[in-house]
């Protein structure tokens, strides 16, 4: 029968691709599908694709290829089906390419022979709980319009999940088990539930209408949003159950290739801000990404974002080198030598962990209360300080789930590693 067909799912990307795939594994579930967690053990694989860069672009293409030539049937949906239908189509002749929508219609792509493409238009419920970790959508698309996305074009339109079905799932989530709840979104400081909700005021509502142990990771804002939060989102991280993290990718520290990207903010404003809100929450960590090698950057603007890394302003840094995409304004622009933007990502790469480093050292010694999430079996567990900053711990899966006191004895630029008291 069509539902003894074995389902497992492969997902690239950010925490908004996982939330989809839980959503749909969710409802395939629900429906009488059978789910498994390999791709071995599969007879169709549902790939949740991603357009950010080249590289993993070529690697979904490379990987599923691998898939198809074992014969098992191939789904392909998200960003790059969404924004590269064209070449999924040409390379991957076989698979199935669901386009938009948030796959609801599923069901009718594993039904459809090979080299169908098929259309989505339903929006899909939040998934049922089923870790520790519960990633939660609670808007798609956002309001910028950034020259070197393409994921805009792949999810074009906001749509904001209304805050009441928001914290109805994440009651689910923390009667389920869930003790870390990833508010995930293109644009979080986008959310908006009319008349008043936006996100400073969703994390409130959460809070106070949610019992239990959990704690709420705010997802990545854009500064421009940012900036009009700032006030707002001051209180909302004074709450216990939120993580004091937020993750504000400013991508250069000169105001000129911000304006050349499209991003409307002036990045010494931006920075001058979160200064403010640490001076406020002490333990607070920002992290940001930076892009090296965007067309109009020059000499100058790339050192003012190494000297932006280097102030420390920002805890953890994500880095990476600028690469075209197809249909971005960006692409259409004179590049830069790739040998020159790898000097550069190499140069801003070594800063960052010297920084990171630097600011990890803190913590050695100091005894601290971590939130266990997650568990590599025979190997370590890992958790989370009040700010997210990670902590690797040795393997004790009865502590799966709890806040424990540990003691900070070594670290990386990336992470902690601890001890139990």
């Amino acid at each position: 029968m069509f539902k003894d067909t074995r389902i497992a799912f492969k997902v690239y990307g950010c925490t908004l691709n996982q939330a989809d795939a839980l959503s749909v594994e969710s409802f395939l579930k629900s429906n009488g599908f059978k789910v498994v967690e390999q791709i071995d053990d599969a007879d169709t694989v549902v790939v949740f694709s991603c357009a950010v860069r080249n590289e993993t672009e070529d690697s979904i293409i490379s990987e599923t290829k691998k898939i198809l030539n074992q014969g098992k049937k191939v789904v392909i949906t998200s960003c790059l089906a969404n924004s590269r239908p064209g070449r999924l189509i040409n390379d991957l002749p076989n698979a199935v390419i669901l386009i938009g929508g948030d796959n609801a219609e599923i069901v009718d792509a594993l039904r459809a022979k090979q080299g169908s493409v098929l259309y989505g238009k339903t929006t899909l419920k939040p998934a049922q709980p089923t870790s520790l970790i519960y990633p939660l959508k609670i808007s798609q698309g956002c309001t910028s319009n950034c020259y070197f996305c393409l994921t805009k074009l792949a999810r074009p339109k906001l749509w904001c999940r209304p805050s009441s079905e928001i914290v109805n799932a994440v009651r689910s989530a923390v009667l389920s088990g869930s003790v870390e709840i990833d508010l995930t979104s293109m644009d979080s400081a986008d959310y908006f539930d009319p008349p008043a909700t936006r996100l400073p005021q969703l994390i409130e509502k959460i809070v106070n209408e949610v019992e239990g142990n959990y704690k709420i990771r705010v997802g990545m804002m854009n500064p421009q949003g940012a900036l009009k939060l700032f006030f707002d989102l001051k209180r909302a991280l004074m709450f216990k159950k939120v993580f004091k993290f937020l993750h504000i990718p400013i991508q250069s520290g000169d105001i000129n290739v911000v304006k050349d990207m499209n991003r409307n903010y002036d990045p010494l404003v931006v920075v001058q801000k979160i200064i403010e809100l640490k001076q406020e929450i002490p333990n607070l960590m920002v992290a940001t990404d930076i892009m090296v090698g965007y067309p109009t950057e020059t000499q100058e603007a790339f050192e003012k974002s190494l000297k932006l890394i280097e102030s420390g302003v920002f805890d953890k840094i994500h880095m990476f080198r600028f690469t075209p995409r197809p249909h971005t304004k960006a692409a259409l622009l004179k590049q830069l030598d790739e040998n020159l933007k790898k000097k550069r990502s190499e140069i801003a790469s070594q800063v960052i962990k010297k920084v990171q480093l630097e600011k990890h050292s803190f913590y050695a010694g100091k005894e601290l209360s971590v939130l266990i999430t997650n568990r590599i079996p025979n190997v370590r567990l890992e958790g989370r300080l009040d700010n997210y900053l990670k902590v690797y711990l040795p393997d004790r899966p009865a502590l799966l789930g709890k806040e424990v006191i540990v003691r900070i004895d070594d670290y990386t630029p990336e992470h902690l590693i601890g001890r139990f008291l």
